[in-house]
């Protein structure tokens, strides 16, 4: 059986780590057939995936999921099937790169101010140059042992309640919306991103709303879809299966494209592997309509 994923992400992506032909092997091994590689602030993987794939009878949309803010908070746009020279992302890029670096000293700051002893000059040689991301302070803070017998920790550790993905639950508790290392950055506007996304012939679509908003999602994507989000990323790791049966209902109802992800990263989110969507077949119909504009 072929499967679709929609929502998966490369070493181009700062916090996943399989180079893109082995994530497509990856998909290759899970059936997955259609796929775009959709990986943060970046469109580096576009050119390598489709090459790669090519006579391995797999379809290949061209992804990206971009950091931007919205009524106060922050969210991420999927951006598919556009084209071109890749020039406007490339330049996202930069611009994106520079606003998480420009905070990452305030992160770590706040994190030595919980207790946690935490190795700087490590935790840049194990981001290789590049803007070190919360999962890689995590791993750090949770492998050096000074940290051993923080209390904040327990839970990450062994049987603990949050062990089974502790990188990436690390980040959801300390650095997520009003939690105690959450560190405002001013991305790009939602209707920007969606006005260059679809500049570049794109189709732009909200991901996984239920990781960022716990209640009122259809009021919220109402509001989304006024400024020109054109789909629902409906099926997700970070929904299940009441929430995605609702988001699945609004999304027909109001003309909307229907996609899937699993939001593959890697060692980061273990627990998740490519190709797993959970739709179920009516749903896939929904989906290739738009692979078909997509792809178009």
């Amino acid at each position: 059986m072929s499967k679709i994923d929609l929502h998966m992400h490369s070493a181009f992506s700062l916090d996943a780590d399989l180079p893109v032909e082995i994530l497509i092997e990856r998909c290759l091994a899970h059936q997955v057939s259609t796929l775009a590689i959709t990986d943060h602030n970046s469109v580096h993987s576009v050119n390598v995936a489709k090459k790669y794939t090519q006579n391995k009878g797999m379809t290949v949309l061209s992804g990206i999921e971009i950091d931007c803010s919205f009524q106060g908070s922050n969210y991420h746009l999927l951006g598919y099937g556009f084209n071109g020279d890749l020039t406007d992302f490339y330049d996202l890029e930069k611009q994106n790169t520079k606003l998480q670096a420009d905070v990452v000293p305030i992160k770590l700051q706040k994190l030595k101010d919980l207790g946690f002893w935490l190795d700087e000059d490590h935790l840049y040689q194990l981001s290789k140059g590049n803007t070190p991301q919360e999962e890689q302070m995590a791993e750090l803070i949770l492998e050096d042992e000074r940290n051993i017998s923080h209390p904040l920790l327990s839970v990450y550790r062994g049987d603990g309640a949050r062990a089974d993905m502790p990188l990436i639950n690390f980040y959801w508790d300390f650095f997520g919306a009003g939690k105690l290392c959450h560190t405002p950055v001013a991305y790009p506007a939602l209707a920007d991103m969606v006005s260059l996304i679809k500049e570049n012939k794109g189709i732009p679509v909200i991901a996984h709303i239920g990781a960022n908003v716990k209640t009122d999602h259809l009021n919220v994507l109402n509001e989304m879809k006024a400024v020109g989000v054109m789909g629902v990323e409906v099926f997700s790791s970070y929904h299940n299966a009441e929430l995605a049966n609702q988001l699945y209902n609004y999304t027909v109802e109001n003309n909307l494209f229907v996609t899937c992800g699993s939001d593959f990263h890697g060692k980061n989110k273990p627990k998740i592997e490519v190709g797993s969507c959970n739709y179920n077949s009516e749903a896939e119909k929904s989906i290739k309509q738009f692979l078909e504009s997509a792809l178009a």
